[in-house]
């Protein structure tokens, strides 16, 4: 495949909420968009207008696409991968191509449609929910519209190398299925494997002529010494491929593990040893794009899992970006993979829908396989969710989708995501029986909160699970979700974080049975929600252990603690850089430092946070500062940014630093006023701007609290020196504090250092 060229920069953009663009002419290649909006693809409708948050409907994308080359020599295309959630592709005003799969990638050929120079594609997309499409009217997540993911301009050979499917086994065995397409046949077919080194550990080459031609060709063999994927040591080899017809060459590269999932009775078995599952469930939501593609949030995301001890993740409830399953293989984390179909059977859904759907399912399902079917991580394909399996005709999708995964790909582990198991189980076709459950939630909300002992969450887990592994004895049990509700900031009560925490691991408890494999979080980040009744009709989903700007909630610290995991160890410590705390007793006697001339303090508004993180990128010697953070730290509460946060401004309006006076409810058991983030840039510095801001943030502060503190680190010397001048003192009560003051004071010589020995 010739390299491809994304189709970045700017499209044109206009809603069309009555559905009239087609009859104005808005795909035709003359028509006047001048007037459109300009917006960057991918992108979804409501990052564009903030009248179309949450709008449900048709939009139109348009741009121009120039051809270089004759296209009458190459094969041109179009690659869309994801499209939200229908779309009808136009190229110089005939409808070229058109999808219904939302969150796969489909192809428009463009050969007879362009000419050299200038052309123009323009794309109907239109996320209206409809009850017979996958997803269908009904789901858990927001319906975002829009071009999703990325745009491509294609250009290979008239004879091209189709999909790879490879299969990759522990023992080093190998087989790897390729075909070809185009016009013409090509002379020889080559496979290269190399391993994580480069270098070269197993060849193969095919000559096609006569019988031998068979397409596709199917190369197998073994490379001696493997290394297996796996979280612990997530080993890649790389398979090439090379197709040469007559002078043309095209070549595909694909990465790959050696690794066999099976299951043994109630084991689940990677390369031949037990492996029980912790992990989360994770939608594909940014709080800076929506659902459209955050390769860098996908990957703090999967980093700050692993951190917590997780090894593997469910990519609920569709297929996401192919850039994070890539971020899987590289990173270690094993997946579980599902198209949406979601909620099938519902009472609006006859016989004859869910036969449609169902046809709908096994297009999508085969789709994702052949899409992801390369991945090393991915070792459950899922095919549906929460369905009514009391319903027979439901039942008898899922099991016939289980056994079309599981006749596309052997070598992975085929099942559904059942919710009524505990009334109506059906996993007669599932080689794993997948369960979901909430009796923590809808326990403790029914009862109205206090009146609900989360030990009856522990004991309706361990009751509930042993009558269905009595049902099913030789298949191993995987809790693809539980989890509690917790509002970021609420605690002491139904929906707080510290009833998150506490329900989650009286859950997990409930869970510690031999057949029970894995055990899956419902969810990792809060996301947005279409509005529903439950929980007053609330527009972001409060599942999370993290916040949709991923703060971390209560339930982290319990989260580390059942996963197993260590606590993180701060980036490179040393004896001249440690954390410590100082804090100021009460708030009387504050010294007094004006700004200079020509200086104003000027109130934040959550509009400035990209102001502010900019301050803090020039002025932060230690820590890099991450896009968000500012959120990440003040977004708890929004309307105090405005009373507790502060810019130091120049005559002209430019921001010379930065300070807060937060707070902090619980600071060893009192509330307490707490500078949190102080810094001048280094231009400004020298003019006693940080004594002044920092004399004005504790007048303020001493409206609301009767002391301060602040946390620092042992390398900041100079504003160590500062916050004791301020009546600032140690504060000793930490592990380990004492010693990083007594090492500090070895390099500081101030009053206030005496008292410590």
């Amino acid at each position: 495949m010739q390299p491809m060229t994304e189709l970045s920069g700017l499209w044109r953009f206009q809603a069309d909420p009555v559905g009239e663009g087609e009859r104005l002419g808005w795909h035709r290649p003359d028509h006047e968009d001048r007037l459109w909006r300009e917006t960057e693809v991918p992108v979804a409708f409501d990052a564009i207008l903030p009248e179309l948050v949450s709008y449900e409907g048709p939009a139109w994308f348009r741009k121009p696409l120039v051809i270089d080359a004759d296209p009458a020599t190459i094969d041109l295309m179009l690659r869309f991968d994801s499209c939200n959630t229908r779309a009808t592709v136009y190229v110089n005003g005939e409808r070229a191509g058109e999808t219904a799969d939302g969150f796969l990638p489909f192809e428009v050929p463009l050969n007879g449609r362009v000419h050299r120079g200038v052309n123009v594609v323009a794309v109907c997309v239109d996320n209206a929910r409809r009850v017979e499409d996958v997803p269908g009217r009904l789901r858990g997540w927001r319906p975002f519209g829009g071009i999703l993911r990325r745009v491509w301009l294609g250009c290979r050979p008239r004879v091209h190398l189709g999909p790879i499917a490879s299969r990759c086994e522990a023992d080093g065995r190998f087989d790897v299925r390729v075909s070809w397409a185009g016009d013409g046949s090509p002379s020889s077919i080559c496979l290269t494997i190399t391993d994580p080194d480069g270098q070269a550990v197993h060849q193969q080459q095919h000559t096609l002529v006569g019988a031998a031609a068979s397409n596709p060709y199917v190369f197998q063999g073994q490379v001696v010494g493997v290394r297996c994927w796996s979280p612990e040591q997530p080993v890649l080899y790389t398979v090439v491929i090379r197709l040469v017809a007559g002078t043309e060459l095209d070549e595909v590269t694909v990465p790959v593990g050696f690794r066999t999932v099976a299951v043994d009775g109630c084991r689940l078995m990677l390369n031949g040893r037990q492996v029980r599952l912790a992990g989360f469930n994770r939608h594909e939501d940014s709080p800076d794009t929506g659902m459209v593609r955050d390769p860098a949030m996908a990957r703090r995301d999967l980093e700050h899992m692993k951190a917590l001890g997780a090894n593997f993740v469910r990519l609920a409830h569709y297929p996401h970006d192919p850039e994070t399953l890539d971020l899987c293989d590289r990173l270690g984390l094993l997946v579980m993979a599902e198209i949406p179909l979601y909620w099938l059977g519902r009472p609006e859904e006859d016989a004859a829908c869910i036969a449609a759907k169902a046809a709908v399912a096994r297009r999508q399902l085969t789709r994702m396989i052949e899409r992801d079917r390369n991945h090393p991580s991915v070792i459950f394909w899922s095919v549906s969710n929460e369905t009514e399996e009391h319903r027979p005709e439901v039942a008898a999708v899922n099991d016939a989708l289980v056994r079309l995964a599981r006749e596309l790909d052997p070598s992975r582990l085929a099942v559904h995501v059942g919710y009524h198991w505990f009334d109506h189980p059906a996993y007669e076709a599932d080689e794993v029986v997948c369960v979901n459950a909430y009796p923590g939630t809808h326990g403790r909300l029914k009862t109205e909160g206090a009146e609900y002992d989360v030990v009856v969450s522990t004991g309706w887990w361990k009751t509930q699970l042993e009558i269905l592994h009595q049902r099913y004895p030789d298949k191993p049990v995987l809790v693809t979700e539980f989890g509690y509700v917790a509002w970021p900031g609420v605690m002491g009560s139904a929906l707080g974080e510290d009833a998150q925490a506490a329900a989650i691991e009286a859950e997990w408890r409930g869970m510690e049975a031999p057949y029970v494999c894995g055990r899956t979080l419902w969810c990792y980040a809060d996301h947005p929600w279409p509005e529903e009744p439950f929980l007053n009709y609330v527009t972001r989903s409060p599942y999370g252990i993290v916040t949709r700007d991923r703060r971390d909630k209560v339930a982290v610290t319990v989260v580390r603690r059942l996963f197993g995991a260590a606590m993180p160890v701060p980036a490179s410590p040393t004896p001249d850089n440690l954390p410590v705390s100082l804090v100021r007793p009460h708030l009387r006697d504050i010294p007094d430092f004006p700004l200079p001339a020509g200086f104003a303090m000027r109130v934040m508004t959550v509009h400035d946070a990209g102001l502010w993180e900019d301050v803090w990128r020039d002025a932060e010697p230690f820590v890099k500062i991450e896009p968000g953070l500012f959120l990440r730290e003040f977004g708890t509460d929004i309307p105090a940014i405005a009373r507790r946060c502060f810019l130091i401004v120049d005559s002209k309006g430019c921001a010379a630093g930065t300070i807060s006076a937060w707070y902090s409810r619980d600071y060893y058991g009192a509330d307490a006023g707490r500078i949190h983030w102080v810094a001048v840039r280094p231009a400004f510095q020298g003019k006693g701007l940080a004594k002044a801001a920092l004399s004005f943030a504790l007048r303020r502060m001493a409206d609301w609290h009767q002391s301060a503190w602040l946390a620092t680190s042992t390398g900041r010397v100079g504003a160590i020196k500062l916050y004791l001048d301020f009546g600032f003192v140690p504060d000793l009560r930490a592990d380990g504090a004492r010693e990083a003051w007594r090492t500090f004071k070895t390099r500081c010589s101030h009053p206030a250092l005496n008292s410590i020995t």
